[in-house]
């Protein structure tokens, strides 16, 4: 015959969930990176085990969510309930064994270590709103503030760490790329909106003229459209020059990410400080090109290319340091390595 559960035994759980996590390391990241364990995985990697127990974590949490319903917690289904807390307590224990699989490896970057910090903190923030829930079930079984909240913050957590296992380091970086290469893509139209309709910084189209409100001005509008007409020439020049060059670092990015998730890069143990140069220099190469390409849009009516020198200087200084990374990281591909070596003297040629 099954023993009853009774509701010190739920309240003895409870405060596990409470100890054994959500005390030790909510809001806590230099706790969760201190964490040991002597776990160790055969014929898996940490990746595919993170999605197991992600999957996992989650479907208890979904039957959690539904037994701590005020019509069906009650102390017929203690038991019930005691199975599906010992069983989510099982598998977050199991979680966080494999956390130093990742956080003392080399392999893993820094930036897919910070979203499993995020995501872990997120799981404990939704543990730890489950135990308040708990708190106000143990006084009046018919309260449901917070039950729903607790399984949808879990459930978030849960979510994130299963695509992160999914993806992998290579597959987050790719997200990563995609996303700048999507806001060098928005440059573009911009440049092309200029090209089709030439404009100063001031937003007046080259055949707007410049109505004064006062008849002595009148003279000296020739002056300012023939000064503005040279402006927009430079101005036209110096874009069609640079709408070539960001289709070609539009092409760097999206050819590498195009193959970055391929088997090859997958099979690659590369270490993870590799990876994070790359995470770091493509968003500054966006963040270059947006200051370059937005400053020159300013333009109100002097241009000269001259001065931008100093930001094209940092933009390109940004470009030679990923071609770098990337020449290291596919030093072992002779055909991928002659296509950026190929690639950087096109562009640099100039």
């Amino acid at each position: 015959m099954t023993d009853i559960i009774t509701t010190t035994q739920l309240k003895e759980l409870q405060k596990a969930i409470r100890d054994q996590f959500v005390t030790l390391y909510k809001n806590n990241t230099d706790a969760l990176r201190a964490i040991s364990s002597s776990t160790k995985i055969k014929d898996s990697t940490p990746c595919a085990e993170l999605v197991k127990l992600a999957q996992l974590i989650k479907s208890h949490t979904t039957k959690i969510g539904i037994i701590l319903n005020p019509e069906t917690f009650t102390e017929e289904n203690y038991n019930a309930t005691f199975k599906e807390l010992k069983s989510f307590i099982d598998y977050v224990f199991f979680y966080f064994s494999i956390l130093p699989l990742f956080y003392k490896d080399e392999e893993y970057p820094e930036f897919m270590l910070k979203k499993i910090d995020n995501a872990t903190l997120e799981l404990l923030n939704g543990m730890d709103v489950l135990c308040e829930e708990l708190d106000k079930k143990f006084e009046h079984h018919d309260t449901d503030e917070d039950r729903l909240l607790c399984v949808g913050i879990i459930w978030n957590s849960c979510d994130t760490l299963e695509d992160i296992g999914k993806k992998g380091k290579f597959g987050l970086l790719a997200d990563s790329i995609r996303e700048s290469n999507g806001l060098v893509d928005d440059v573009l139209i911009e440049v092309d909106e200029f090209l089709e309709e030439p404009t100063l910084g001031n937003g007046f189209m080259l055949d707007d003229g410049f109505d004064s409100e006062e008849e002595d001005d009148e003279d000296e509008t020739p002056k300012i459209l023939e000064d503005d007409k040279e402006t927009v020439e430079k101005l036209t020049e110096f874009l069609k020059i640079w709408k070539t060059k960001l289709k070609m670092i539009k092409l760097l990015l999206s050819s590498f990410t195009s193959t970055i998730s391929s088997t090859t890069y997958k099979s690659t143990n590369k270490k993870g400080s590799i990876l994070d140069d790359l995470y770091s220099q493509h968003q500054i190469i966006t963040q270059n090109i947006d200051e370059l390409i937005g400053d020159v849009f300013m333009t109100e009516s002097v241009f000269e290319s001259s001065d931008f020198e100093e930001q094209i200087e940092l933009l390109n200084k940004s470009l030679t340091s990923i071609v770098s990374v990337m020449k290291k990281l596919n030093d072992e591909d002779v055909k991928k390595s002659k296509w950026i070596n190929v690639w950087e003297v096109k562009y640099f040629e100039n």
